[in-house]
């Protein structure tokens, strides 16, 4: 009886839904047929009438068909009323081929002068009225930079961004890094990608570039928010809806060191319906190159030439694919990614050339930090009046492989047999120590699941008018299980690690956050942006963490085309579940570290001289940061990991930028000063891997363009002060010889990049040259040794639209 009620009361529900649904959509046919035979009052007055009771989607087609009628009346303003309505609801609304060209003019124009961004304040807004200081990265610039891949794509765009070595692809915003990328907070249309267990994601090719709308990043903290990970910046993936592909696109590149890419798109809009789907596959040998001895990059405790692979992604390949759905008020995402990038050098031990093709596939992958990550996401949007509600749940799931290698050849002072107590040994090896082609592999799944609901109310009184947000979020995190292998002779497994002594605690996390924000504009010039977040951990050990991010911000708007911000807060980055939950003696302390923090406080102020055609962006800041995680000798607990680390830094960033029909180009430089230190990578007022100066200028001209053909030429160029680089591990060595220089540091340079694209009708190519001088330089960072960087490259790309 009981499941027969609920079945009823389903039923009811449902029905209720669908017949709202089915009054919504007779009531927009009746306003297009109207409109179809010119009788644009009596589709006007059908529309306008029952907007607010229209859900998202009806909503949104409801306000470009009330546009479309105030131009055929040559109502201008009313138009770019209703247009500006429906960007704000939908700041990446995309013109159709089939859509009038006076009003995808409108649309092009107004989201130029007024473009609207969603990430800063979780509400759409202006880049005027953003708390912080905001890089809005286009699809067109995206196509400008000739970026392969997400870091580079970054690095040209965002001052203060800059490129540092390690394990994995890695980046560092305002001096802060760590081995991996775990400081700077990535999500895919608001859903986060950063892994639970080492906070990492890295901004490599498991992200495809072919799916992008539009990119936002925050340079600035951003916890009050988002809470943990978003520690120096945020940056959110916008993807592109089905409406903007409208069809079938395909590519497939092909470049040098064995280099293959391949692209593919679709999407479609109908009757309510977005769907978009992507799949991209990236693969690269790397660049081999041949190391003599007496070669400055030649370092290793055996005298012996060799070959190293340099940005290298094989076996196996990286790859994203994904899928959006979107019915009326819900939307679905699913996306799944992989990368591993090839180590140039030893990864643990000596640093030291290894045969990366000597060494057996584990987990499906050669050496490399392999991480493979599914995340799906349902959300559930709302409107009423003022009001305006959004529900998500969510299940992340990965699965990671470390694969270190220790050296193909290990002296006989340096061998070692892998055995401790309780440590599970292959029969028959009890006698046997590591003495060449020594590897290690740790590897783990785990999963999250959880929710998030958020509620948004707008108001206006006089001259005040504002939004309260109020949110609340729950997720779990589960370290499902973990193993690790210690192996030789390239193939053999020596140790396993069994379930009674594993590498990493098994366990769950659960996370609790509340989170406020009010935005108030008064006097059409003052807009006050406040927020503040509470986040609540109960760690695997039953340890605590309560971590409350404030945020304060005032901007002025001096004219209607510039404005000065003002800013404060405070954010944090919990120490990862890797670092933790560690029974690895080499990572002793780790469950006693707490999370980093940092505040910040910045002076932005920013220009829009539309008489020239030209934005200009300037930020000042400071940033001190606190508990900072060291790796030093062990103290008296016997603890090598330690919340020891702090460091002051101040900064200036400046962007250009100027675009008018043929040419686009921007310009932005930073400059960064070190105050105080301790207990990090630094040399006087210099972070170790990271410049002091930097410069990115880019441009793009239209050689021609036409309805059947258009060919661009586009290039850029990346400048770098000198870094200190010290070599002073007491792992580095040149034969006998151990190799300490404190003072070393590396070059300036200056890496230029060229493109051309060439269109025919629905067919694109593209061919990019990158290192256009074959530029011979090193890149720091989080590694023993600099590592070289790719010489002259190039990429060839068919792409064609169905």
């Amino acid at each position: 009886m009981k499941r027969f009620f609920l079945f009823i009361v389903g039923l009811w529900i449902c029905g209720g839904v669908f017949a709202q649904e089915g009054k919504e959509i007779q009531l927009y046919r009746q306003a297009e047929e109207a409109y179809k035979i010119g009788r644009f009052e009596e589709a006007i007055a059908l529309l306008s009438d029952n907007l607010d009771d229209f859900s998202v989607r009806t909503k949104e087609t409801s306000l470009k068909l009330l546009a479309l009628c105030y131009l055929e009346e040559d109502k201008t303003a009313d138009a770019e009323r209703y247009v500006s309505m429906l960007l704000k609801s939908n700041p990446y609304y995309t013109a159709s081929f089939s859509d009038p060209l006076r009003f995808a003019d409108m649309i092009e124009r107004l989201k130029k002068g007024q473009v609207t961004i969603t990430t800063a304040s979780q509400q759409a807004e202006v880049l005027e009225e953003a708390p912080v200081p905001v890089t809005l990265i286009t699809e067109e610039m995206i196509k400008i930079s000739g970026a392969k891949n997400l870091a580079d794509l970054l690095a040209l765009y965002v001052p203060g961004l800059s490129l540092v070595e390690g394990s994995e692809m890695n980046m560092a915003m305002h001096g802060v890094y760590s081995s991996s990328q775990e400081k700077i907070l990535i999500m895919l249309d608001g859903h986060r990608l950063n892994s639970r267990t080492t906070n990492s994601e890295a901004p490599d090719y498991r992200t495809s570039l072919a799916k992008i709308k539009q990119i936002e990043v925050l340079r600035g903290p951003a916890s009050s928010l988002y809470g943990n990970v978003a520690l120096t910046a945020v940056v959110n993936i916008i993807t592109k809806r089905g409406r903007d592909i409208d069809g079938v696109k395909v590519s497939a590149g092909y470049g040098n060191n064995k280099t293959y890419t391949s692209d593919f798109l679709i999407g479609k809009s109908v009757l309510g319906v977005d769907v978009m789907a992507w799949m991209s596959v990236y693969s690269s040998q790397g660049e081999k190159r041949n190391v003599d001895i007496s070669d400055p990059e030649f370092y290793g405790k055996v005298l012996r030439s060799g070959s190293m692979y340099i940005n290298g992604y094989n076996r196996k390949p990286a790859y994203d694919l994904g899928a959006t759905l979107q019915w009326n008020d819900f939307r679905l995402l699913f996306n799944k990614q992989h990368s591993k990038k090839t180590i140039p050098y030893v990864s643990v031990f000596y640093p030291s050339l290894y045969d990366y093709d000597r060494y057996r596939m584990i987990n499906g992958s050669k050496p490399g930090h392999s991480r493979e990550a599914t995340h799906m996401e349902l959300s559930y949007e709302k409107t009423w009046n003022r009001w305006s509600g959004k529900a998500v749940v969510f299940v992340d799931m990965e699965s990671c492989s470390y694969y270190d290698i220790a050296g193909d050849t290990i002296l006989p002072s340096d061998r070692f047999l892998p055995v401790n107590p309780g440590e599970v040994i292959e029969p028959g090896m009890k006698e046997d120590i590591c003495d060449y082609g020594s590897y290690q592999v740790q590897s783990w799944n785990d999963y999250t699941y959880g929710g998030t609901l958020q509620a948004n109310y707008n108001f206006q009184k006089n001259d005040w008018k504002g939004s309260l947000l109020l949110g609340m979020q729950v997720e779990n995190y589960i370290m499902k299980d973990n193993t690790m292998v210690i192996g030789d002779h390239f193939d053999r497994i020596v140790v396993t690690y069994s379930d009674k002594n594993k590498s990493m605690y098994t366990g769950s996390e659960t996370n609790f956050s509340t989170f406020a924000q009010l935005k108030l504009t008064f006097d059409e010039r003052f807009i006050f942006n406040g927020g503040v977040r509470y986040d609540f951990k109960h760690r695997y050990n039953n340890r605590n963490l309560n971590e409350i991010s404030p945020r304060l911000s005032l901007i002025y708007k001096v004219t209607p085309f510039s404005s000065l911000k003002l800013g404060y807060s405070h954010s944090f980055v919990d120490a990862p579940f890797f670092y933790r939950a560690t029974t690895i003696a080499t990572y002793a302390g780790g469950n006693k570290l707490d999370a980093e923090q940092m505040d910040a406080v910045q002076l932005n102020y920013n220009q829009n001289i539309k008489e020239w055609n030209l934005k200009y962006d300037c930020n000042l800041y400071y940033n001190a940061l606190q508990n900072i995680i060291y790796f030093g000798p062990a103290d008296e607990s016997g603890d090598v990991m330690s919340n020891a680390g702090s460091l002051k830094v101040m900064g200036i960033e400046n962007v250009f930028s100027y675009d008018r029909r043929k040419w686009y180009a921007q310009l932005n430089f930073s400059y960064q000063r070190i105050l105080e230190s301790t207990r990090y990578a630094v040399t006087n007022s210099h972070i170790h891997g990271v410049p002091d100066f930097m410069l990115n200028l880019l441009g793009r001209y239209k050689i021609w363009e036409n309805r059947e053909n258009q060919l661009d030429i586009r290039g850029n160029m990346s400048f770098q002060s000198r870094q200190y680089a010290p070599l002073v591990s007491d792992y580095i060595y040149k034969g006998d010889e151990q190799v300490l220089d404190a003072d070393y540091q590396l070059d300036s340079r200056a890496i230029f990049n060229l493109g051309l694209d060439y269109r025919y009708k629905r067919a694109q190519i593209s061919f990019d040259v990158y290192n256009l001088f074959n530029t011979q330089y090193y890149q720091g960072g989080s590694l023993y040794v600099p590592m070289p960087q790719q010489k002259l490259n190039f990429m060839f790309d068919l792409s064609y639209s169905f």
